[in-house]
């Protein structure tokens, strides 16, 4: 439904004429085994060589804000969208923050400022706010380089329109879920 609506959106908003997709379907094959193992090696060693700096690069900087003091005001600052808002731990704004790095990224973010990755023994941080923190997670802008693809194909002006409306689009449907599963008792 979502894909949907902002479908729609996009297309009332986004100047161009839509083209139609046609794709030549190849005979289905058995793969094999050769070509399998060394295309998801390919794939798993480009994302270990793209993902492994940015987890360093991010727990460096998270771990320098938090010696600098810096992890609580920034928390604090984002506390009336992530707890009032959001109902989940004042922290978790920093993990989206560090989120746009690479989105896969956030549990992992998520896990560091919070000490364990066990987030039911985290208080407050329940089947709910899981739900809630997946939800806003998956909606937001992706991550910076599709805000780079975004500015080179768009410009500055509709990259950053979609940012922020991707951004804020998310943060309503967490807070308007969050209202949701409250009233249905989850």
């Amino acid at each position: 439904m979502v894909i949907f609506v902002l479908g729609k959106v996009a297309f009332k908003a986004l100047p161009g004429e839509p083209t139609g997709l046609i794709m030549e379907i190849h005979d289905y094959r058995v793969p094999h085994v050769e070509t399998v193992v060394k295309q998801t090696w390919f794939r798993l060693w480009e994302f270990v060589k793209m993902a492994f700096p940015l987890i360093i690069a991010g727990s460096f900087v998270i771990k320098l804000a938090d010696i600098l003091g810096l992890l609580e005001p920034i928390a604090d600052f984002l506390s009336p969208i992530t707890v009032v808002w959001l109902g989940l731990p004042a922290i978790t704004g920093i993990t989206l923050i560090f989120g746009v790095l690479r989105k896969e990224l956030t549990l992992i973010m998520l896990a560091t400022l919070l000490g364990t990755a066990n987030f039911a023994e985290v208080p407050g941080f329940g089947p709910v706010q899981m739900i809630v923190f997946t939800l806003v997670a998956m909606l937001y802008i992706p991550c910076v380089a599709t805000i780079g693809a975004l500015v080179k194909e768009l410009g500055w002006k509709k990259a950053w329109l979609i940012t922020a409306f991707e951004i804020t689009f998310a943060i309503v449907v967490g807070g308007i879920a969050y209202r949701v599963l409250l009233l249905a008792g989850i």
